[in-house]
């Protein structure tokens, strides 16, 4: 009989089939596998780029805590000569090509100060409000996802977004390491973090349509529903034909649901997908469980098709939390603290920053108004996560890490 692993999700637990092989490599009296050292394929070269990445504030390679980050927008910041501007677009809708990164920032702060888990649905967006939600489908195969914008970047080769090493494999362009896109705004995002159940259910793969009989009208966009992005959130609702009166609920104090937001919740992918003889998925909300648990089977094969024994013990052993060993990367990148127009403001924070490293000012033209930009290198005195921190409790809420 195969064991399971459990994979806890918002609302209940998913089980994946285990192969008794599992246990038996990494049972009792079995040596452990040898496996053999792969290089990343993620688009990141040290080499190329000289900017390498923050310390680790993690070295779990699973159960990294979700959420805990501020809700902000930010002011136009200049990263490489290039000029970006935040903004909330609800009509956003842009082609371009995506990277994606992985072991290399895996356990670091991400800009709105959330820790970014190469095996969640996230992103990294130079100007789009953090966090929010983008649906990003790969034209190549007309697969799409709906992932979590916690990051800024890319800020190389004119790509547009940076997508986690989950969501490259489920676009399936992992291996190809960049692939033309297209990146559509859906809204903002809860701060909590506890997305995972509707952010796997959005999955479409190879362009499917929404299925006419879930009882929703084809191509619909759920409306937002709530005052601040900035509050708690908690379940969403959904209307359906059958309940043309229900909508999100907003609480007693003021705090939103998740938002239901953006293009339908496909009903089920379909690869590697065998249902029993007469069983039949009626229509359900994003966060049903039947819905999370086929979407999760579906990751499950596509991510790794051909596994052999000692990637099964591996994946195993990751999925039981186990910390894997791994060389902590030298940093030599740096902080963007931000943009001001005033010199005074700008001498007054170069003045607190200059306590935690090398600080630079430089003085530009942009939209016929002089701006003055501040950046952070370290010196040995502090880490880059540290930096970071410390220029948030300065008081430049836009600082950021440029990694690449």
């Amino acid at each position: 009989m195969p064991s399971k692993m459990r994979i806890r999700t918002n609302r209940g637990v998913v089980f994946l089939a285990v192969s008794s092989v599992t246990l038996a490599l990494t049972g009792c009296g079995t040596p452990e596998p040898k496996v053999s050292a792969k290089g990343s394929k993620e688009y990141f070269a040290e080499s190329e780029y000289g900017v390498k990445a923050s310390p680790r504030i993690s070295h779990l390679r699973s159960n990294l805590p979700r959420g805990g980050g501020r809700y902000q927008v930010g002011k136009p910041y200049k990263v490489k000569g290039k000029w970006y501007k935040p903004a909330e677009d609800p009509d956003y809708k842009k082609v371009g090509g995506a990277s994606w990164y992985g072991d290399a920032f895996h356990g670091r702060l991400t800009a709105n100060g959330e820790v970014y888990d190469m095996m969640h649905l996230t992103a990294a967006h130079p100007t789009m409000p953090l966090p929010s939600y983008a649906r990003v489908t790969n034209l190549k195969n007309g697969s799409s996802v709906i992932v979590r914008v916690n990051d800024r970047g890319p800020f190389a080769n004119d790509r547009i977004i940076d997508l986690s090493k989950r969501a490259a494999q489920l676009l399936d362009y992992q291996h190809a390491g960049v692939a033309k896109v297209q990146v559509e705004y859906v809204g903002p995002a809860p701060l909590h973090g506890q997305d995972e159940s509707y952010l796997l259910a959005s999955y479409r793969p190879g362009g499917q349509a929404p299925d006419p009989s879930d009882g929703l009208p084809t191509g619909v966009m759920i409306a937002m529903n709530g005052p601040t992005p900035t509050a708690a959130v908690g379940a969403s609702a959904v209307a359906f034909s059958s309940q043309p009166g229900l909508q999100p609920a907003t609480s007693v104090d003021g705090s939103i649901k998740l938002p239901a937001v953006g293009p339908i919740i496909p009903d089920r992918p379909e690869i590697g997908l065998v249902l029993n003889k007469g069983e039949r998925l009626v229509p359900a909300l994003s966060y049903a469980s039947d819905r999370v648990r086929l979407a999760a089977e579906a990751f499950d094969t596509i991510v790794e098709p051909d596994m052999t024994a000692e990637d099964v013990a591996r994946s195993w052993k990751q999925g039981n939390n186990i910390a894997a060993s791994e060389t902590v990367m030298p940093e030599t990148g740096y902080i963007v603290a931000g943009s001001w127009h005033s010199r005074n403001e700008a001498d007054r924070q170069m003045r607190a920053l200059s306590s935690y490293g090398r600080v630079a000012l430089e003085q530009s033209q942009q939209d016929g108004m002089t701006w003055y930009s501040l950046s952070l290198y370290p010196d040995g005195r502090m880490d880059l996560d540290g930096m970071l921190e410390a220029a948030w409790d300065a008081g430049a809420s836009d600082a950021l890490v440029v990694r690449n």
